[in-house]
């Protein structure tokens, strides 16, 4: 595959790429202020505080992307999109509740600003409008995956939940495989919505949604991958949050397990994970080696996402898509 000259795969290559679904962004952007801007008193205000969100929007510039590869009017591209962005705002605002966290991109989370009980109410009440919006697309198939991708993402976080309850002895049990079947729930079956949904809904043929599948799926783990490394090597300003916040969460990702299957610790890894020191696990893992190894399954995914776009037709939009996965693994953020 060859890239078209003017999309790069480096970090800043997200601006090249995202220019391509400008106008399309642009209507998703409208919408989601069309929805915050209710009369209701209470709704509204918190609808304002999680929908005009300052991310890249990646999944529904995704969905647009393939949309520009078939045949598809504005209109049910646009409910594609929106749903995929609806469904992964709620997604956040429910994590966070859970997580119980306070700060989400360096800013108070709803979950911090109105509590539990609210915060739930608006957590689903963006899940019923992403409904809404896959159903507007009047494609039955879109419907399905649509179906399939909350089942996904609510096993995910329950199985992410399970993780958490066994404490600081957590570290132990979760295997290579629990992890990716979580963050192929919690994170990859968006970005498989976003990209096999949208090939169905433009009419691609089977090996092509197939492909646009294996790529979202295999993109979608790169992708987290990558935000469980910048957890460690990141900084509190990059991050939006305290380094090593997973860590202090309770929750388990690749470079821990790397670094206990690989045995990479030197036998000092029973002796951080027993205690409450997060600084002192924290530079274990960076000093083990485990980041490097964590980076070389994210290569490996991403070279899988890469391949699995052959059967789709050559182009800019087919480049943008390569271009994008090879970005996943160079951003910093």
């Amino acid at each position: 595959m060859n890239p078209a000259a003017d999309i790069t795969p480096q970090p800043d290559a997200m601006r090249t790429i995202l220019a391509l679904v400008r106008q399309g962004l642009s209507q998703v952007e409208a919408s989601l202020a069309k929805l915050a801007d209710t009369d209701d008193p209470v709704l509204g205000p918190m609808l304002s505080t999680v929908l005009p969100g300052s991310g890249k929007r990646l999944r529904p510039a995704l969905a647009l992307l393939v949309g520009r590869m078939g045949e598809v009017g504005a209109d049910p591209l646009n409910h594609m999109a929106l749903g995929v962005e609806l469904l992964h705002t709620a997604s956040l605002v429910h994590d966070d509740i859970v997580d119980e966290s306070d700060t989400r991109h360096g800013a108070a989370t709803l979950y911090a600003r109105v509590g539990n009980a609210l915060a739930v109410l608006v957590g689903d009440y963006l899940f019923s409008q992403a409904a809404q919006e896959c159903v507007a697309t009047s494609n039955l198939d879109v419907v399905r995956l649509f179906a399939e991708t909350l089942g996904a993402m609510a096993q995910g976080q329950i199985d992410d939940a399970n993780g958490q309850l066994g404490g600081r002895h957590t570290w132990q049990t979760v295997s290579r495989e629990m992890y990716y079947r979580t963050i192929g729930g919690k994170t990859a079956s968006l970005f498989v919505l976003a990209c096999q949904g949208t090939g169905l809904l433009v009419g691609m043929s089977q090996a092509q949604v197939e492909g646009l599948r294996t790529y979202g799926q295999n993109l979608g783990l790169a992708f987290q991958v990558i935000d469980d490394i910048l957890d460690f090597t990141s900084t509190e300003a990059e991050l939006g949050k305290p380094v090593g916040s997973d860590l202090r969460q309770g929750t388990v990702t690749l470079p821990v397990i790397l670094m206990r299957d690989r045995q990479l610790a030197d036998g000092r890894l029973r002796a951080a994970f027993e205690t409450d020191d997060v600084e002192l696990q924290v530079r274990l893992v960076l000093e083990s080696g485990a980041i490097r190894a964590a980076h070389a399954e994210a290569e490996a995914l991403v070279s899988r996402a890469r391949s699995a776009l052959k059967p789709l037709p050559a182009g800019v939009e087919r480049d943008a898509l390569d271009a994008l996965a090879s970005y996943v693994t160079h951003r910093a953020r």
